[in-house]
């Protein structure tokens, strides 16, 4: 596999605020976006499709995938077709908290509570993996865009190495409709289908917790798997 050298890729989990936050960044000029080309295709023909990897454009290219939730093979996505994609496209992992991730799973009826540790699970051991190979690998919360929007969307920006507009926090395109980024069939069919339904009413980008409770012992075993690795990564 040629490899392009303008390439970023983003990581993180289903209902993690990928979605928003890639139409987002699509505001940015000279940036092409595409959403999880690589899921799509191993849902379609059950390999996944590593084509992005050797798209040519001009400008940046960012391509976001997201881990989970509707079967194994999803919660364990192979995002990287080799350690040299990794070194190469020096990803960016987003993670939100555990506990309002799992509750946002919850909500929708999404997988089970296995099923999400195994996703979570993987997405930290990838993100671990990553760092290990390429010195630019980075982890940001999502809840960083709660406080101060404009501030966290400039520092990814930085890191991804693209300019920051005022449009990435109140969008000029609604989503899904006048979206730029990029993708296949079976994500329209997500999207028909109520997926990403807060951000198809949305006029720009906020940070949103959900409302759902989840059981006791679900919260327990959440935070003593999860909480002191997501909170590291602040550190």
């Amino acid at each position: 596999m040629r490899l392009v050298n303008n390439l970023r890729v983003i990581v993180s989990l289903c209902k993690g605020g990928s979605t928003a936050l890639l139409h987002s960044l699509a505001h940015a000029p000279d940036v092409t976006c595409y959403l999880q080309t690589v899921k799509s295709g191993q849902r379609t023909s059950g390999a996944p499709d590593y084509s992005v990897y050797e798209q040519v454009h001009d400008g940046i290219v960012l391509s976001k995938e997201t881990i989970g939730h509707t079967c194994i093979a999803d919660c364990t996505l192979r995002i990287f077709p080799s350690d040299d994609a990794i070194r190469a496209t020096s990803p960016v992992f987003l993670f939100r908290d555990p506990v309002d991730t799992w509750a946002s799973w919850a909500r929708s009826g999404w997988g089970t509570l296995e099923t999400f540790k195994l996703a979570y699970g993987h997405a930290l051991a990838l993100y671990d993996r990553a760092r290990g190979l390429a010195p630019g690998v980075t982890g940001i919360h999502y809840e960083e865009f709660a406080g101060d929007p404009e501030a966290a969307f400039r520092k990814l920006c930085r890191i991804l190495g693209i300019r920051f507009t005022h449009e990435m926090i109140h969008w000029r395109y609604r989503f899904p409709d006048q979206s730029p980024v990029i993708w296949r069939q079976d994500v329209q069919e997500d999207f028909d289908s109520g997926h990403a339904d807060r951000t198809r009413t949305s006029k720009g980008f906020s940070y949103r917790r959900t409302d759902f409770v989840l059981a006791g012992h679900e919260v327990s075993e959440i935070e003593r798997r999860f909480r002191s690795r997501y909170e590291e990564l602040a550190r």
